[in-house]
């Protein structure tokens, strides 16, 4: 099997005009980790949103009767967000396109900008049906590909599937001695031997542990999330 990673930006700034109701009150998506297309064409969303009660509960009486039901539940420093709603044209059409391949969406779908709605979009399956499905999803959006690789449900994938600036990042924040208990390097020491900046290596660090945090999190707490939010 085959991997490939991709970026999705909706020409108007959104996939849904609901997530300009989420920017206004100040709701941050950071990614979908569950989606479903109901059989009357309604859709279930289960969101990872950096955002208070209050805001949420905000934007959503705002949307009106576009939303059907929604329920929030917070774990340590994850506050996940279930929605069940009228989707956007765009939305149906991506989510039935891929319902049409033989592929398989690897979960969670990241919000690389959030202020555009850009989302990060890995897809397993044969290379036919990845290639079929890249050439029918520009059809409907614009598409950037990121990566494309294997598919090896391993922990390597994880390290693989950074950038490479990023494993050169790592690579010199673990040889510098960064993640040692007492820690024995700073971002400074980093950055001097990257020849960059102290901020960048911040940056960028902070990047890979949430991404590689966000690979790690186990199916079994997924479904503890997603109990929780149903009760």
């Amino acid at each position: 099997m085959r991997y490939v990673t991709y970026a999705l930006t909706p020409e108007r700034g959104y996939f849904d005009p609901g997530e300009v109701v989420f920017r206004e009150h100040g709701v941050e998506l950071r990614s979908i980790q569950d989606l479903s297309l109901l059989g009357d064409g309604s859709a279930v969303m289960l969101y990872e949103v950096d955002a208070t009660r209050e805001a949420i509960d905000e934007s959503l009486a705002d949307a009106g009767s576009k939303v059907i039901d929604y329920g929030v539940a917070d774990a340590e420093d994850n506050r996940m967000l279930q929605v069940h709603y009228h989707p956007s044209d765009l939305i149906r059409n991506l989510m039935e396109l891929h319902d049409s391949f033989a592929t398989h969406l690897d979960f969670p779908l990241e919000f690389v900008d959030p202020a555009t709605s850009s989302l990060r979009v890995s897809v397993i399956g044969a290379k036919d049906q990845l290639q079929a499905q890249i050439a029918a999803t520009r059809e409907e959006i614009d598409v950037t590909i990121e990566r494309i690789g294997d598919y090896e449900p391993a922990t390597d994938r994880e390290f693989a599937g950074l950038t490479e600036r990023q494993r050169e990042v790592l690579l010199v924040a673990v040889e510098k001695g960064y993640y040692e208990s007492p820690r024995e390097a700073t971002y400074e020491d980093i950055a001097a031997e990257l020849d960059c900046s102290a901020s960048a290596v911040g940056k960028h660090l902070r990047r890979i542990e949430s991404e590689l945090v966000d690979a790690t999190v186990s199916d079994r707490e997924m479904q503890q999330f997603r109990a929780s939010i149903l009760q």
